[in-house]
């Protein structure tokens, strides 16, 4: 009944834009090119066959599996492959990592290895049969509208293989490649005449070549902080050099569990972003004393962060004096470098550039219709929004600042795409589509100061969920399943709550939600402690009630303020 009733409102409101109904373009979209084979890749395959379309996947390497694949640096065969690093774990914890319809294993710890993630996606491949619709070896080289596209929407793909380059026309593409191929580069003075050992944070892969050396690692974000941490154990001396500053993560909350969990329930969602950021601080403030320790905290300027490291060990090594800060580099000489602040390294062996990557897309012959002067231009962060035919999706082009996983949002975007394409979705007008970007841009310099792309990934997911028609009800589940209900609203929100009801739905996805508190320390408890845990902290009576009654009093207020 609740799915049905989701459904029917849904599909209501559903449908192509009036633009394109004088068109039979979604309705004759049937061949699907995907580039790439990392986790957006694997949902986008999954995703097209579940509405009966014939996906193509193109992945330039031997393997699937995107970043979390492992390669020796300076592997000639895939000179920019993006690859994992050897001491990279997962920063979202178990509970929230994964794809929508697919848990992760009983055994893993709350924050997991690169090859236990790579092991993930190659199972998810396997058990939906993924991997006999990737084309490996197979590099994508020109991308463009077919010669008939104002008519048709196509797209013209031409691919390079061993057996020679290759062309072929699609009816709708979606961009699977990911954002850390194209490692950015910054140029400083005197950079071209240093003598010690430079690299890029997506050529580093183990601190070996770093024991006993005096080592800057530029860049202050997420694999800044982890590479500076993993240099610092061998180093004669590490430092740091941040731009914009850094803010820290919490990897684990001050209840001990994993913070992700802690703070990422739906109630929570409702609050402002600035006022979570608030009381985020407050909580890490004394953990994490960036300005007492001389690391600069871009939080201070009122703007909210968009480089975080997300590594509880990072402030004990910089307590231990192995990580000492340093500003923005200012030159390099044949043997150091000088900071803006006047200060200098005279002897410094080697430097890892931490400086992000380029939002490229080389195949393509035209970025204009993603790309203009002010940045992405993507309705949703997924339609070119400025392309006359919503056939080009681009999957897994943001950042993400609060609980829930990119590998959830990635299958979220690839799950939605096909429901538009399919003409179940309601895409607004071309100028509507523009406004959106603009006003989200607008948003995101008031909250960040430039343009990031960043999402808050439970919030992303249910406005994608709500299209779809597979965002469950509260109130109906009040009444009809109020166990579930409580938790729905009290407990981390899951990947699995997507697949609740509405199109594709899960049959597991219930008991995936209400054990969603037992799953953080599944991989270190025996079974009898995780039949103990099973359901807590949801689990004696006195909390249901008290939660039952803050449940109807928030659905109550929310209704009336609708």
């Amino acid at each position: 009944m609740l799915c049905m009733a989701t459904l029917t409102h849904n599909r209501m409101r559903c449908g192509i834009t009036s633009s394109e109904k004088s068109d039979s373009i979604m309705k004759q979209l049937e061949r699907v090119a995907i580039i790439g084979s990392g986790p957006s890749g694997l949902a986008a395959i999954k995703s097209c066959l579940e509405e009966g379309l014939k996906p193509q996947a193109f992945e330039r390497t031997d393997k699937l599996g995107g970043v979390w694949v492992y390669r020796e640096s300076g592997d000639q065969r895939y000179p920019e492959a993006a690859s994992s690093y050897d001491s990279l774990k997962i920063n979202t914890s178990r509970t929230f990592f994964g794809f929508t319809d697919f848990p992760c294993p009983d055994d893993w710890t709350a924050f997991v290895s690169h090859q236990k993630c790579l092991a993930y996606m190659q199972d998810y491949a396997k058990t939906f049969d993924l991997e006999r619709y990737i084309k490996f070896n197979s590099e994508v080289t020109h991308l463009s509208p077919s010669d008939d596209y104002e008519t048709t929407g196509q797209w013209k793909l031409r691919y390079r293989s061993s057996s020679g380059v290759q062309e072929d026309v699609f009816d709708a593409v979606m961009i699977c490649s990911g954002q850390y191929t194209h490692a950015n580069l910054p140029m400083y003075p005197g950079q071209e005449i240093y003598r010690g050992n430079a690299c890029t944070g997506s050529a580093y892969r183990n601190n070996k070549e770093y024991a006993d050396k005096t080592v800057l690692v530029v860049g202050g974000g997420v694999s800044g902080g982890d590479i500076a941490i993993d240099i610092s154990n061998v180093s004669k001396q590490t430092y740091m050099s941040s731009r914009h500053g850094f803010d820290m993560y919490a990897l684990l909350a001050t209840n001990g569990w994993p913070s992700d969990v802690s703070y990422g329930c739906r109630y929570q969602q409702y609050l402002p972003p600035s006022l979570i950021s608030w009381l985020r601080k407050r909580r890490d403030g004394n953990r994490f004393p960036l300005h007492e320790m001389g690391f600069r905290d871009c939080s201070s300027d009122g703007k909210l962060p968009t480089s975080v490291i997300a590594n509880d060990n990072f402030v004990n090594q910089a307590l231990c004096g192995r990580i000492l800060p340093k500003p923005a580099v200012k030159g390099f000489s044949e043997h150091g470098v000088s900071f803006i602040d006047d200060s200098s390294i005279s002897d410094l062996d080697a430097v890892v550039f931490c400086t992000g990557y380029k939002m490229e897309f080389p195949y393509l012959t035209d970025n204009s219709p993603i790309f203009s002067k002010a940045g992405l231009d993507l309705y949703k962060l997924i339609f070119p929004a400025t392309l006359k035919h919503k056939t080009l999706a681009c999957i897994g082009f943001f950042k993400n600042v609060s609980s829930g996983s990119p590998v959830s949002v990635q299958d979220m975007q690839t799950r939605w795409t096909v429901q538009v394409w399919k003409g179940n979705c309601l895409l607004p007008p071309k100028e509507e589509m523009i406004e959106a970007v603009a006003r989200r841009r607008k948003e995101e310099h008031a909250l960040y100061g430039r343009d990031v792309l960043m999402i808050q990934a439970i919030g992303y997911n249910d406005a994608l969920a709500r299209d779809m028609g597979c965002y469950p009800s509260l109130v109906s589940l009040l009444i009809s399943d109020p166990r579930l209900a409580l938790h729905m609203l009290f407990s981390p929100v899951v990947p699995a709550t997507y697949r609740l009801v509405g199109p594709h739905s899960w049959e597991g996805a219930r008991d995936v939600i209400l054990n969603s508190w037992n799953t953080a320390f599944l991989g270190t408890c025996s079974l009898v402690l995780n039949k103990e845990r099973s359901t807590l902290p949801l689990c004696t009576p006195k909390i249901y009630i008290v939660l039952l009654t803050l449940m109807i009093l928030f659905l109550s207020y929310g209704l009336a303020q609708g």
